[in-house]
């Protein structure tokens, strides 16, 4: 299973967002936190705004979180910016052999284990919130509002 790094990015970028209400936070400002590249954050800002998650002022150009932490889940994050299809997630091998018979069997016989892997990671990320990480944030960062 190979996720992209969209998913911890976007992550960071409401973290961000969230945790300094009063600041301007750029797709400059977190190109340069997240190690990343300004296009990259502006296509994660565009897929969390597409989600309901992030809500861009006009003429302020200032960025808000649409929802209290407590509302926003790793699962909502991740489906903003990740396929939850386990065809995608697993990326299974397009050209098995429809001769073989392992080849012409195997995606049947790992769709059903692959849709459980999904709704376990479903089930994990539903359970943790942005505000839940924030505390730990604020917790081994030493930081003290928010």
């Amino acid at each position: 299973m190979r996720v992209s790094t969209q998913f911890p990015i976007a992550v960071h970028i409401l973290l961000m967002i969230d945790s300094f209400p009063e600041l301007k936070i750029t797709s400059e400002v977190l190109a340069e936190s997240t190690g990343s590249n300004p296009v990259i954050i502006r296509g994660l800002f565009s897929k969390l705004k597409n989600a309901g998650l992030l809500e861009t002022k006009s003429g302020k150009g200032k960025t808000t979180v649409t929802r209290p932490a407590e509302d926003i889940t790793l699962w909502d994050i991740y489906t903003a910016v990740e396929s939850d299809a386990p065809d995608e997630l697993f990326k299974l091998h397009p050209n098995a052999s429809e001769t073989c018979v392992v080849g012409s069997n195997i995606h049947a016989l790992l769709m059903p284990h692959l849709e459980d892997a999904v709704a376990a990671l479903r089930g994990s990320f539903s359970k943790v919130t942005l505000a839940e990480l924030k505390k730990e944030l604020y917790s081994v960062s030493g930081l003290t509002h928010g």
